[in-house]
């Protein structure tokens, strides 16, 4: 079922935290109209005014065999290729069914167990299935956008938002992806230029209208030109 939004919280847009305080993903709109997403940074620490980016897809995780199970079941199991499982690291991703046997549908996941390569993952969901899911099912695990943020350097990745207060690894925070920010900019963009994930890692850099066509748009240059190297204003448009 799905979840209506939340309208209170126990953590400021302004705090980390080491422990799980909210749905990672939860949506925050502040009183000025500003949007932000609840996100766990990955490995790294993440510095304040960086945008961070989504982590990518194990293809070892897609499109996997499941054992077979019935309508309003919430734990499943799932066989992965040759890639390991962390414990929950599909904490508020999705189980998507992508083959016969339920199609289409998809499931937020609770929590997850660990499994090395080539094991069982145990999977709990936040709902029951919908529709049962066979033998001849195949199943996706997709994690999160905001669990296992970076500040990558890899253009393509999808922009999660900007982190307002340094993030040390591991810990939950709030990413802003609506409004007036102040994030890192490779260049000096001007005003009015749209933005997208920048070379620098955790940037934002003026779209090229000729080499910049599969980036994705995180916002628009706003206030002023961009300083190189520095923090700029801008208004984010990924909420």
């Amino acid at each position: 079922m799905a979840q209506p939004m939340k309208l209170s919280f126990t953590q400021d847009v302004t705090e980390t935290s080491p422990a799980k305080r909210e749905a990672v993903g939860a949506l925050r709109i502040t009183a000025d109209g500003r949007k932000f997403r609840y996100a766990k940074a990955g490995a790294d620490a993440l510095t304040a005014g960086s945008m961070g980016q989504a982590p990518a897809a194990k293809p070892n995780h897609l499109n996997l065999t499941g054992a077979s199970a019935a309508v309003a079941d919430r734990v499943l199991t799932v066989t992965v290729g040759a890639t390991a499982v962390a414990e929950n690291a599909y904490e508020d991703g999705f189980l998507q069914v992508v083959g016969t046997g339920g199609s289409g549908r998809q499931y937020r996941i609770l929590s997850n167990t660990a499994c090395a390569a080539g094991g069982t993952v145990v999977l709990t969901l936040a709902e029951g299935l919908r529709a049962a899911v066979g033998s001849e099912a195949k199943l996706s695990l997709v994690p999160s956008p905001w669990c296992g943020v970076t500040a990558s350097a890899t253009e393509e990745n999808l922009p999660v938002g900007v982190t307002p207060c340094d993030v040390p690894a591991g810990h939950y925070y709030f990413a802003q992806t609506g409004g007036v920010s102040c994030c890192l900019a490779a260049g000096t963009p001007a005003v009015g230029t749209m933005l997208v994930p920048g070379a620098t890692a955790g940037s934002l850099a003026a779209m090229n209208a000729t080499l910049d066509v599969d980036q994705p748009v995180a916002g628009v240059a706003f206030g002023a030109a961009g300083t190189d190297g520095g923090c700029s204003p801008c208004f984010l448009t990924l909420d």
